[in-house]
């Protein structure tokens, strides 16, 4: 058995695709059986348990040590869960989650561990001060070493933060596969019909649909994308720009300058394919920042799996060069306007549509999965 251990992750669309849809795809490959086993937040421990398993039925959920500041505390966890199941490996994802498997490494509770590494964490704590407690954010750049030279093999999320990797923390090895982060089961399904729901939202077949996804905060840069999205309905007049997105002043703002032109969305995870294919293009800008020099957000497969080219600022992981090398839309650069956008055709809808299947579903990674497994038995 190979346990895949999570530590204080929230329940969340993104924990349903690169988490639960992961150990369901790790269990049709023929290999060892894979586990979940979340540590999660005591504060509706029963709640989060009911989501988790609604999921990943058999998933094992804990109750973690109370207070963040006492993480290394959650290591006993991780060694009960090793005394109990015997597994061969485990599957950490996240350098906390690593540091707790490698201390059941020592003790000869398990053989192997894999740092399941989602980005660069330091630099993200550091960057976006993730909490408000220097003595906590200094830690990382040691346990991230750590788990970075101590793992017995690496799942990054992109070439760029394996580069990071040697750079800032020595790693010499081949020791690592690369596999971006891959699209959920929801977002792999049959393209639906969606012109009603264009229309009930007030676009016309004449506009141009520009589709935004996810949070605006933090790293999400809205700052630097109201200003573009400024600018481009000033130069654009076709273009509407559709935000799925929590309320946010900046999006109200953005909305009583352009009157009509900017609608906002919010919607069940479940919801959100079906209304991507509402738009004609979609953006992915970021500041510059390491945090997203090394990252593979997941909304880039998303937007390509529902047929819309994306807009990407120049340096989001392996993605920008991809966009330019693949054609998938346009690499937008600092201090230029966005390009002028126009409605896909069915043709490149379906080579878009055609792209994500074959690099961004999980069973289009299945051989550096294998591998993974193998690494792990």
């Amino acid at each position: 058995m190979i346990l895949f251990l999570t530590y204080n992750d929230q329940p969340s669309g993104v924990y349903w695709s690169q988490v639960c849809d992961v150990v369901a795809h790790l269990n049709t490959l023929g290999g060892p059986r894979v586990r979940l086993v979340a540590l999660v937040s005591a504060r509706d421990y029963f709640g989060i348990r009911r989501k988790i398993r609604a999921h990943s039925p058999d998933a094992i959920v804990l109750p973690m040590v109370p207070r963040m500041k006492r993480w290394r505390a959650n290591a006993a966890l991780v060694s009960w869960a090793c005394r109990w199941f015997r597994p061969t490996g485990i599957m950490a994802r996240g350098v906390l989650a690593t540091w707790m498997a490698l201390r059941a490494r020592d003790k000869g509770l398990v053989k192997k561990v894999c740092f399941d590494a989602r980005g660069a964490y330091a630099a993200e704590w550091e960057e976006y001060r993730i909490v408000e407690d220097d003595a906590l954010i200094g830690q990382f750049r040691d346990v991230e070493g750590e788990a970075v030279r101590s793992a017995d093999v690496r799942l990054a999320v992109s070439e760029a933060l394996v580069r990071h990797w040697r750079e800032r923390y020595g790693y010499t090895g081949e020791e690592h596969v690369v596999v971006p982060c891959t699209l959920g089961r929801a977002h792999e399904g049959p393209v639906a019909a969606v012109g009603n729901l264009r229309s009930g939202l007030g676009f016309t077949e004449s506009d141009v649909v520009l589709v935004y996804s996810g949070s605006v905060a933090g790293w999400q840069s809205f700052e630097l994308l109201g200003g573009i999205l400024g600018g481009a309905l000033e130069a654009q007049r076709r273009l509407k720009v559709l935000f799925l997105s929590p309320p946010d002043k900046g999006i109200d703002r953005l909305a009583a300058d352009f009157p009509g032109r900017v609608v906002r969305q919010f919607l069940k995870a479940e919801e959100v394919p079906h209304a991507l294919q509402i738009g004609d293009a979609a953006l992915l800008v970021r500041e510059d920042t390491l945090t997203n020099r090394v990252a593979s957000p997941t909304k880039f497969a998303e937007y390509i799996a529902a047929g819309l080219p994306v807009v990407i600022s120049a340096h989001i992981g392996d993605f920008s060069a991809l966009v330019e090398g693949q054609g998938l839309g346009a690499v937008w650069r600092e201090g230029a306007t966005l390009p002028a956008l126009e409605r896909p055709s069915s043709a490149d809808r379906a080579k878009y549509r055609a792209f994500a299947v074959a690099h961004f579903t999980k069973k289009g990674r299945s051989t550096e999965y294998r591998s993974l497994l193998g690494a792990l038995a």
